[in-house]
């Protein structure tokens, strides 16, 4: 009898261990499955997905950092009577990559997976835009990060992670230029590397003994295109504009507006702009010139000639504020006019013939140009051909008609009609 209770409790033994799991799985699987994933959603995990079989727990889902993923699991793990097994916790951190643009400042933060995935997207956005600052310590790495479904590293311009911050980075084209007596300085942006390489080629050329600084002058392919960005053209009229004497500046930007600052003659300021037409279209230039009769009336102007100052300065002084003043529409030299140009010309033979001596008109800005500029070169030529027969040296001597500056103007002749002495 005791041997067939014995025998029959064996046979029973697995049947209530079998109904037992049966009701706990019925009644309290739910329950925990439940609890699961509230500590997995409290713990900040996105998508949590829970498998329960009997005591053993698999978890999965995505965590915004290798933090809340550590949290996460631990909550699983104090959920008794569950166990979490190796390998059953599949939750993961997908990498994520934000960029915050202050000022020339870009802050990056995330968490990318481990390996030199940080060293290689600042090198990346460094040479898209090498004008910002780049941080990156809020930019981390964990073994936990894995890529999204589809992308790998390393990340390039077109991954889809970097598109968002790319477009955000990209800036409009821009274009400054200050030339001053010791340098000629370069800044902006330029949407390729061939057209600084030819601006500062260009300014090489005429800078003489000046500096040409293109520090502050980036290029990159993330700038937008523009239209003033012609290499050959651009770099024409820079190398013409640049070659007088400074200061000047030139300043163009997303407006397509040239911007010219400096001093100027009415023959330069036509072929300057007549250089930028091609570059900005129809863009109105805005030229702030100060005009000037001739390059030798440019403030600064250095004078050529080889004369010892003990001879040069008192020529200066003779020169100076001295003009012989025609009667309107004539090109004879009146009167009062030949006293003064016999006076000087002791002072000019005794200069010898290195002097170099320009004659120069001021011709009426209100008459007709053509007559104005054909009366004016007759002046110049009467007045040279007068101190020659004066025994004045003739070696170096050349005659022009200055261009026209309007009256008031600071740099106008005191008179429209008049002939002008210069050391060249």
């Amino acid at each position: 009898m005791r041997l067939s209770l014995i025998f029959f409790m064996l046979i029973l033994l697995p049947v209530a261990t079998g109904v037992h799991a049966w009701l706990f799985c019925r009644d309290n699987l739910p329950a925990l499955t439940q609890e699961a994933v509230a500590r997995l959603t409290a713990a900040g995990v996105r998508d949590p997905v829970v498998d329960v079989r009997f005591f053993d727990i698999a978890v999965s889902g995505q965590a915004p950092d290798p933090a809340a993923r550590q949290k996460a699991l631990a909550a699983i793990r104090s959920l008794v009577p569950l166990r979490l097994q190796p390998g059953a916790d599949r939750i993961h951190v997908l990498a994520s990559l934000k960029a915050k643009l202050d000022k020339n400042t870009l802050s990056l933060s995330g968490w990318l997976p481990e390996g030199d995935e940080v060293q290689n997207v600042s090198r990346l956005l460094a040479a898209l835009r090498p004008d910002l600052a780049l941080r990156t310590d809020e930019l981390r790495t964990a073994p936990d990060v894995r890529w999204p479904d589809g992308m790998k590293s390393p990340l390039t311009a077109n991954s889809l992670m970097l598109k968002p911050i790319l477009e955000m980075l990209r800036v409009p084209a821009e274009l400054h230029i200050n030339a001053k007596e010791d340098a000629i300085a370069l800044s902006g942006l330029l949407p390729d590397t061939a057209l600084k390489g030819e601006l500062v080629a260009a300014l090489a050329e005429i800078a003489g003994a000046r500096e040409v600084d293109p520090a502050a002058l980036k290029a990159s392919p993330h700038v937008l295109p523009a239209a003033f960005a012609k290499p050959e053209l651009l770099a024409a009229f820079v190398r013409s504009f640049f070659s007088m004497p400074p200061p000047r500046s030139f300043d163009i930007g997303a407006d397509g507006i040239p911007h010219l600052v400096g001093v100027a003659t009415r023959q330069m300021e036509s072929t300057w702009l007549g250089l930028l037409r091609p570059v900005t279209g129809a863009a109105k230039v805005d030229a702030r010139f100060t005009l000037v009769p001739s390059l030798y009336h440019f403030p600064g102007y250095q004078i050529q000639s080889k004369l010892p100052p003990t001879t040069l300065d008192p020529l200066r002084e003779a020169l100076s504020g001295f003009v012989i003043v025609f009667e309107a529409g004539s090109a004879h030299i009146p009167p009062l006019e030949q006293t003064k140009l016999a006076t000087l010309a002791p002072t000019l033979l005794a200069a010898g013939p290195a002097l170099g001596l320009v004659i120069g008109a001021h011709p009426d800005p209100a008459g007709p140009e053509s007559v104005e500029r054909d009366i004016g070169k007759a002046r110049a030529d009467a007045v040279m051909s007068f101190l020659i027969d004066q025994g004045a040296p003739a070696a170096d001597v050349s005659t022009v008609v200055f261009d026209p500056v309007p009256a008031g103007s600071p740099s106008a002749p005191a008179s429209p009609r008049s002939v002008e002495l210069l050391i060249k």
